[in-house]
């Protein structure tokens, strides 16, 4: 994923951009409540960019990393809701399935903390790179 925008604070190899409107936002069908148009986002500057306050850069999001992500944040915890529910229901099997319920959910939140986690501290914690747009 590319996303256009400017540099708006740079702090080392830490750069901060503003999100634009690209060509491609129009003929999106997500186009008026799109969530990262005119969000700041924390990039890192690509090797050998010499990125400046004010220039037009583009940020450059690997489609693994939204793979990744989907994994984490959804698979995970959904497979550890089925996993809690069917467990206590396999290990104790007079349970109500209200008790088979709640272990469902304490194990989804468990998996929601533990996904929140690693993308924090893993290789989802990287930031996107930014490098400049080429000027005419």
């Amino acid at each position: 994923m590319k996303e256009p925008g400017t540099a708006t604070k740079v702090d080392g190899n830490a750069v901060t951009v503003l999100i634009g409107m690209s060509e491609g936002c129009a003929s999106c069908n997500s186009h008026d409540g799109c969530g990262i148009a005119g969000r700041e986002i924390q990039a890192e500057a690509a090797a050998g960019e010499n990125i400046a306050v004010g220039d037009a850069v583009v940020l450059d999001v690997p489609d693994s990393a939204n793979a990744a992500g989907a994994l984490w944040l959804l698979v995970v915890p959904v497979g550890l809701f089925f996993a809690g529910y069917l467990g206590v229901g396999a290990a104790w099997p007079s349970s109500s399935e209200g008790v088979q319920a709640l272990a469902g959910l304490a194990c989804l939140a468990a998996g929601l903390l533990f996904a929140a986690t690693v993308a924090r501290r893993g290789r989802m914690s990287r930031r996107p790179l930014a490098t400049l747009v080429a000027k005419s």
